[in-house]
């Protein structure tokens, strides 16, 4: 069930998993930390990119980029200690998050399934056979894609791989592929700096976003992504997914802090430009980071600004 702001901020932050993870004591406020973000292409790099720019005008060298195949990656990055922050869709957080914070519930992503123009596909039914790759192997992208899959018949799913995006788009253009999924926002910065020689468009998700926000509504709800978006594209039905900034519960509050201040107070250009649909850089939705509790540096931070 959704927190409210209200009961999220009086939540307590203790616990043995924190205590663990932590180790020797909070890394020191000045020095720069390591955010994962994602591949180059995708909306989690740019969002970084931004962030990190932003950052840098009140404390310059205050974050470092790392380019990561995606959630995954970056959760995994954070829990050995080579990342500090880290960007992670909330389905994935659930699953493989345990010990450590967020700092807040910064904007949506999409599950857009991308198939040639050409195909004649129209529905999730219809990939029944075909091979589609369901991201990266470190990418968040696979639970949600997943379950999409899993929600039709198991006598007819399709055959999965897991390939990085620009290798799973050369090979749905050369015909290797029949789709691939990705979690990003829209459109992909990838196709947008380099267009296809191939007309690509979104398959429609339309039955598999209503049984998924049935299923785990604290996760998904259905969203609608314009015809236009990319060329040959239609109007078509997704599947919408919060994305939260995670972050070791060793860091500096004051650090935190500062990243708070930028995402409160720089929202409108954290956005990568030209990104369309509902973002999540507001007030009442960034302390909305269920199932994480806050670092007690952000959870400061909402309090002096919000009571």
């Amino acid at each position: 069930m959704e927190l409210t702001r209200r009961a999220l901020l009086g939540l307590g932050l203790g616990s043995v998993a924190l205590a663990a993870l932590a180790g020797c004591g909070q890394r020191d406020a000045a020095s720069a930390l390591r955010l994962a973000c994602g591949e180059r292409g995708g909306t989690y790099l740019q969002f970084g990119e931004n962030f990190r720019d932003r950052l840098d005008a009140r404390r310059p060298g205050a974050v470092r980029v790392v380019e990561t195949e995606g959630s995954a990656d970056n959760v995994d990055l954070l829990r050995r200690g080579d990342a500090d922050l880290g960007l992670c869709l909330a389905d994935l957080a659930a699953e493989r998050a345990d010990g450590l914070q967020a700092v807040g519930r910064v904007y949506q992503n999409y599950l857009q399934c991308l198939v040639r123009a050409d195909s004649g596909l129209t529905d999730a039914a219809q990939l029944a056979g075909l091979t589609v790759s369901i991201g990266a192997p470190g990418s968040g992208a696979a639970v949600a894609a997943r379950r999409v899959i899993e929600s039709g018949d198991p006598g007819r799913w399709p055959r999965t791989r897991q390939l990085p995006l620009r290798a799973a788009l050369d090979a749905l253009e050369a015909r290797e592929l029949d789709a691939v999924f990705f979690s990003g926002g829209v459109p992909i910065p990838e196709l947008v700096d380099r267009p296809p020689a191939t007309p690509l468009r979104l398959l429609d998700l339309d039955g598999p976003a209503d049984r998924l926000a049935q299923d785990w509504p604290e996760f998904y709800r259905p969203v609608e992504i314009a015809a236009g978006v990319y060329p040959e594209q239609g109007e078509a039905r997704t599947v919408g997914i919060a994305n939260l900034l995670l972050v070791r519960p060793d860091v500096a509050a004051d650090a935190v802090r500062l990243l708070v201040d930028v995402l409160v107070d720089e929202a409108p250009r954290l956005v990568p430009p030209g990104s369309l649909g509902v973002q999540y850089l507001t007030e009442s939705s960034l302390i909305d980071t269920a199932p994480l509790e806050l670092h007690p540096g952000a959870l400061a931070a909402y309090r002096s600004r919000y009571g």
